[in-house]
């Protein structure tokens, strides 16, 4: 979990862990970022590209790793049906 010292950071990077989520009686969602990063300085905005950066290499991570997985399933696909077929 990605912890941050700066209170405006950390308030960015709550929303994002919890999309979708009820906190403090009121739904959140990404929707409320635009207003949150508008009083943003420039060292919270490397920050902030830093934290952006990490979630763009483990989405690229996760889109390789499915691609992988997807493969793989295929060329078992052929060999379930035919097992299908003796059973």
């Amino acid at each position: 979990m990605y912890e941050s010292n700066n209170k405006k950071v950390e308030k960015i990077v709550n929303l994002i862990q919890s999309y979708g989520c009820i906190i403090e009686g009121k739904k959140i969602s990404l929707d409320d970022l635009p207003l949150l990063c508008q009083d943003l300085n420039d060292s919270d905005k490397k920050e902030i590209a830093g934290l952006i950066q990490s979630i763009d290499n483990e989405l690229f991570y996760l889109y390789e790793e499915r691609k992988y997985l997807d493969i793989q399933i295929q060329s078992l696909e052929p060999a379930r049906d035919r097992l299908a077929r003796l059973v």
